[in-house]
């Protein structure tokens, strides 16, 4: 049977299934527990073709933000795209802006905090999280990339420079795996509009 290829263009997010056993486990049981099923513990924002024509991105990943092959997410079953979510068109000075956004992102490290947080919020720990905020805080001011980001902070910061709609306004740095994959697979931004 032929592999179907999800479509892709520049500036599309991708909720995928990505990490190894133990830590999509993880992120997925933080999800449901913040009443959020979906099968995906990962997002990438597509960013340009390569020289032989695949889809190419960037990923928040514990190493700090990196290039990423997309190929793999867009033949996946469970991937979740907005690639129908209006975007700024190719070569505008919008899309210019964005992906030197991008750009700009490479190396940020990964936000360990954010993810002890997150884990906070889940099991309801909430009296920890003032012990922990005074570590890093959010938000950066507007406009700017913040230090650290995960995969799914790191498209919601991305997006709220660009002026796009995207999960948890005003809220990116808990912006989650699954909330791009509900964001995606529900068109949420046509709401928005």
């Amino acid at each position: 049977m032929p592999v179907t290829m999800l479509p892709a263009a520049v500036g599309d997010i991708l909720a995928v299934s990505a990490g190894p056993w133990p830590i999509r486990e993880g992120i997925e049981l933080a999800e449901r527990m913040r009443g959020l099923r979906c099968p995906v513990d990962h997002v990438v924002v597509v960013t340009h073709q390569d020289a032989v024509g695949r889809w190419m991105g960037i990923q928040g990943q514990p190493g700090g933000v990196g290039i990423a092959d997309c190929t793999p997410y867009l033949q996946a079953r469970v991937t979740q795209t907005n690639h129908d979510q209006p975007k700024a068109p190719p070569g505008s000075p919008e899309m210019t802006h964005f992906l030197a956004s991008c750009a700009t992102s490479l190396g940020i490290r990964y936000d360990w905090i954010g993810i002890d947080e997150d884990a906070i919020d889940a099991f309801h720990l909430h009296d920890l999280t003032k012990l922990i905020d005074p570590l890093w805080r959010w938000p950066t001011q507007h406009g700017v990339m913040p230090g650290h980001v995960v995969c799914s902070s790191l498209a919601a910061a991305l997006y709220e420079i660009a002026g796009w709609a995207h999960p948890d306004l005003g809220n990116e740095r808990q912006c989650e795996p699954a909330d791009w994959w509900h964001w995606s697979r529900d068109r949420q931004w046509e709401l928005v509009a």
